[in-house]
């Protein structure tokens, strides 16, 4: 009789549908690591109680009764308080569905509950895709998919061997009979029952259908929907740091305690790309009380009104030769200020956004805050330590039109005369003109102050910064930068504050800004709508060193990152530009690169295919001699004698040793049943007959009765060649 193949009892696929169970509910708790929500506790339980419950299925029934009643109540009162204190949907229906799955994941399941956990786990990686760019949701939803299915197969093997009965009430204090299973005769077990073949062809359609999904994704056009979805208005900002309008000492201190990337900037050509550079987000014209911020003025006359465009035109003029073109990919969190280093010939977006323009200060404000992230190019960016605003024909020569918050200390009496006492001994008596005030006072901030993160302002009273200019405590960029701009301003020259990142690190072939680049300077105006940048916290110390003013030569970009992070961040890139950020002209280009793969392969074996051709030609018009000849005679034998012997002794061996080691049925009885079908079953003529006999002793006799199997086979393959009965009487 044929062997059957050994099946799994129903207490054993019970206790694979909770292995799966809890594999399932991990691999939807890690989209948290990614899911910019606060859920750092659930993550945390998830990642101690899943795996020990997923190990201890007995432990389940420990949990007192009253837990169990308690659960959905208490779940209940906890969304409701959520919501109310943290006025945020979205992430309270994640933490909802946390707590749910979680519940689900440690106690004892019947089919509904699976199909429960199957529905939770998938809303929590569905959340996790649409309002993030993650890399890891690629392959979190593909472990995913491959848990559900799993899972789903073993409920429908549970129901099957259940009989559609299944076992009563579900006692959750009982321990059932599978819980005290071992994990390790349990995979014993499934090495016994499984059948390879069926595994990998499953695997197969699985990946086929993941490679044929990737295949449509790419063929599919994509269509913006900036009115479908508004997940983004349920979400809390990704970022409490980020840069805004307003900015009080520390701020910028703040983000630089952040590592996280802020920006990825692509250049056109490295080469060209300036040794150091400053990324412009927000100019800052006001000041009262140790508070920088952008005045109300300033954002009424200076920008336009609000547009939707996928582009902006600058006021830079196309430039001689082959001009940079820069990419930019700003993550969520920074502000609602593109980052630029200067003043532009044209942003192009890849989808149309909402944004108010200032040609004068060379600024671009969103409508709102990103909250993914955002791409766009730039094509002719001024780069120099030198800005010209766009509305130059505006401002008079004496600079009379410029806003007075850029003039203005900001200070009271008795601390203007402190900064006139300052100017004085800075420019002495003499009216020096801003790039040479500007040299002087960084002079003297220099010799005054050093600089430190760990810095505060000294005590007493008066405006802070004014304290901490006569004090000869340590400080950081803010305070450098404002107190530049003060004494600028009492010396009669406008100036600004300005916030952004600067310098990066390259990473390939991108420039990769982190918020701990966050840095603040100055732009002192140089008349006739020209603006100096002035850096007194870097620039300061090296002109005090004895250096000179060259702010453009100074190594402030950082060298290749290397390592995992670095070879992480690609991907992320990777992921955003071919997949999240994938219109048509990406899909243009990524077949053009196909085509031109495959007609480089396709002329490559050609080649390869004609060299061969030539070579064989050659060897075959040389002068044919006993030598040769008896070469390709042997070889000729040598190779009919091995295909000879695997036909008459290897495979036969071949299937011994795979029936001795493998499962299912037994090659030499699969191979005895395909003679049987092949030769005439109503033959009458003698030899047909034995054979016939033999061969169904192969197929269906005990193994000790069978006859050699080889020479069986070989004389099945010459009645198989006899003339059948109905072609005899022809």
């Amino acid at each position: 009789m044929e062997k059957k193949r050994p099946q799994l009892e129903l207490d054993e696929l019970r206790q694979l549908k909770w292995l799966l169970g809890g594999m399932l509910a991990l691999s939807a708790i890690t989209s948290l690591l990614y899911l910019e929500i606060e859920a750092s506790v659930f993550l945390v339980l998830g990642a101690i109680l899943v795996p020990t419950f997923l190990i201890r299925p007995d432990w389940s029934a420990r949990i007192p009764a009253l837990v169990h009643k308690l659960v959905f109540p208490g779940v209940v009162a906890f969304t409701t308080y959520d919501v109310y204190a943290h006025n945020e949907v979205l992430a309270s229906l994640v933490r909802l569905d946390v707590l749910l799955l979680l519940y689900r994941a440690c106690h004892y399941r019947r089919r509904r509950d699976d199909l429960q956990l199957i529905v939770l786990g998938l809303f929590l990686v569905v959340m996790a895709g649409v309002i993030t760019v993650s890399l890891a949701f690629a392959l979190q939803i593909i472990v995913f998919v491959g848990c559900a299915l799993l899972l789903m197969f073993v409920v429908t093997l549970v129901d099957a061997q259940e009989g559609g009965n299944a076992e009563g009430p579900l006692a959750l204090s009982v321990v059932p009979a599978w819980a005290r299973r071992s994990h390790a005769v349990l995979l014993r077990r499934l090495r016994e029952t499984c059948d390879w073949r069926v595994f990998a062809l499953g695997g197969g359609l699985f990946v086929g259908f993941v490679v044929l999904s990737g295949v449509l994704f790419m063929a599919i056009p994509r269509f913006q929907l900036d009115s479908g979805f508004a997940f983004d208005r349920l979400l809390s900002k990704k970022s409490t740091t980020g840069f805004s309008d307003v900015m009080k000492f520390g701020d910028v201190t703040d983000i630089q305690q952040d590592d996280s990337v802020a920006l990825r900037v692509e250049a056109s050509n490295r080469a060209q790309v300036p040794a150091v550079l400053y990324w412009r987000l927000v100019i800052l014209d006001e000041y009262r009380s140790g508070t920088f911020r952008m005045s109300a003025g300033l954002k009424r006359d200076f920008f336009r009104r609000e547009e939707t465009s996928m582009r902006i035109a600058g006021s830079e003029r196309l430039s001689r030769g082959q001009p940079l073109s820069w990419t930019f990919y700003l993550e969520p969190g920074v502000g609602r200020y593109l980052p630029l280093a200067g003043g532009y010939r044209q942003i192009a977006f890849t989808e149309p956004q909402i944004f108010r323009a200032s040609s004068a200060l060379q600024l671009v404000m969103l409508g709102r805050e990103p909250v993914a992230m955002k791409a766009y190019r730039v094509e002719g960016m001024n780069t120099g330590d030198r800005l010209a605003d766009g509305m130059r024909e505006d401002f008079r020569t004496d600079g009379a039109d410029l806003p007075l918050t850029m003039t203005d200390v900001g200070v009271s009496e008795n601390d203007r005369a402190v900064l006139k006492k300052i100017v004085a001994e800075i420019a002495g008596e003499a009216d020096l003109p801003p790039e040479k005030f500007a040299h002087a006072a960084m002079l003297w901030l220099a010799k005054q102050h050093t600089y430190s993160l760990k810095s505060g302002l000294p005590p007493g009273q008066g405006d802070p910064l004014v304290r901490w200019l006569t004090s000869k405590e340590p400080g950081h960029c803010e305070l450098f930068a404002g107190a530049f701009t003060l004494l600028a301003r009492a010396a009669g020259h406008p100036t600004r504050v300005v916030a952004g990142f600067m310098g990066g690190t390259w990473n390939d072939d991108y420039l990769m800004v982190r918020n701990s680049d966050a840095h603040a300077w100055c732009e002192i105006s140089l008349g006739r709508g020209q603006w100096l940048r002035i850096d007194p916290t870097n620039d300061g110390p090296r002109l005090l060193a004895g250096g000179q003013q060259a702010t453009s030569a100074v190594p402030n970009l950082r060298t290749v990152e290397r390592g995992w992070a670095a070879r992480l961040d690609r991907l992320r890139l990777l992921w955003y530009r071919r997949i999240v950020n994938f219109d048509r002209t990406e899909q243009q280009q990524l077949i053009h690169t196909i085509k031109a793969s495959a007609e480089g392969t396709g002329r490559r074996i050609r080649e390869e295919a004609a060299r061969i051709a030539e070579a064989l030609r050659k060897w075959l018009s040389q002068p044919w001699d006993v030598a040769r000849f008896g070469t390709v005679v042997g070889a000729l034998l040598f190779g009919g004698g091995v295909i000879l012997g695997w036909q008459r002794y290897g495979r036969f061996w071949w299937a011994r040793w795979i029936n001795r080691h493998g499962h299912g049925l037994d090659p030499i009885r699969r191979e005895a049943g395909n003679w049987l079908r092949r030769i005439d079953q109503e033959s009458s003529v003698r030899e047909v007959l034995v054979v016939r006999d033999q061969l169904e002793r192969l197929r269906y006799g005990r193994r000790e009765t069978w006859p050699e199997p080889g020479p069986v086979f070989r004389e099945a393959k010459k009645a198989s060649r006899a003339p059948r009965v109905g072609s005899a009487r022809g």
